[in-house]
């Protein structure tokens, strides 16, 4: 893909993990910390090619609302939702369609796999529109 992937994600450290796991696909890591900041990120929908986004970002909306917000504007953006406080279940009745879900902790290998389903790499046959879940 070789774009901006906007990560919104509320701690530090986990960020540094995704970005770095996005850099070695040849991503451009966009970092943002709170739901306000991705929605200011998302108002050039040119400028973000993938986004990777916390369910559960402290206050304010959720990132099932970000993602929602982010595919009005660009439809066929690719959305990976991390979140440890998530269940699957939650992830299939409120993610947006053709997006893939990583539980907290993951590994590098999960993020792979999410990372190619959502952004277009996965050749698993599966066309369904349902979100997901690894």
């Amino acid at each position: 893909m070789m774009g901006r992937v906007l990560v919104v994600e509320d701690n530090s450290d986990e960020a540094d993990i995704i970005c770095d796991l996005l850099r070695e696909h040849g991503e451009a890591c966009v970092w943002v910390k709170s739901d306000k900041e991705a929605y200011r990120a998302l108002a050039v929908p040119e400028y973000i090619e993938g986004l990777v986004v916390d369910v559960h970002l402290g206050p304010g909306t959720t990132g099932f609302d970000v993602a929602r917000f982010a595919r009005q504007a660009k439809p066929d953006l690719p959305v990976v939702y991390v979140s440890g406080q998530v269940s699957p279940a939650s992830f299939r009745a409120f993610g947006v369609p053709d997006s893939a879900y990583l539980e907290k902790p993951f590994s590098a290998e999960a993020f792979e796999i999410a990372f190619h389903k959502a952004f277009g790499g996965d050749d698993g046959g599966d066309d369904s529109e349902e979100p997901v879940a690894l």
